[in-house]
């Protein structure tokens, strides 16, 4: 569930600030992680750890959910990403823990999603309110920020 409310709440994000360029960006960005897992999985060919099939390269939860973290970072900044980077972290260690993967599944996961998002993702530095998803064990959120 993590791993899909992370993209949605970060979309979500962006198109409630009226950020038009960047919900652009990320779905691109995302599409573009999404579509390299795939690949990468039908030509990886790595076998899960629980021997269910043979598409363990890289994590699809994980590229998901570090999508969102990879965009912020890029977009707004590490200090604005750390949240989800740690819930991104925390997806991939449910599926080490649950043997679907491995950790250098999810580390290759991570490494997709940045560079989608170095590559598609221009950084934003004249904000003055900032919308970011927030989600927690029982709750999906936003959080707002603002500086003048």
């Amino acid at each position: 569930v993590l791993s899909y409310a992370i993209p949605v709440v970060t979309l979500g994000a962006e198109l409630l600030r009226g950020e038009r360029d960047g919900a652009l960006q990320y779905t691109a960005a995302l599409a573009v992680t999404l579509l390299g897992t795939e690949v990468l999985k039908s030509t990886v060919h790595a076998e899960r750890p629980d021997h269910s099939n043979n598409r363990s390269f890289p994590s699809g939860h994980a590229s998901r959910a570090f999508s969102g973290a990879t965009y912020v970072h890029r977009r707004y900044g590490l200090e604005s990403a750390l949240p989800l980077y740690v819930l991104g972290t925390y997806v991939g260690y449910t599926r080490v823990q649950t043997h679907r993967h491995r950790w250098a599944d999810v580390a290759g996961s991570a490494a997709l999603s940045a560079a989608a998002s170095w590559w598609l993702v221009q950084p934003r530095s004249d904000q003055r309110l900032v919308v970011l998803p927030e989600i927690g064990p029982h709750y999906v959120g936003v959080e707002l920020a603002a500086s003048w």
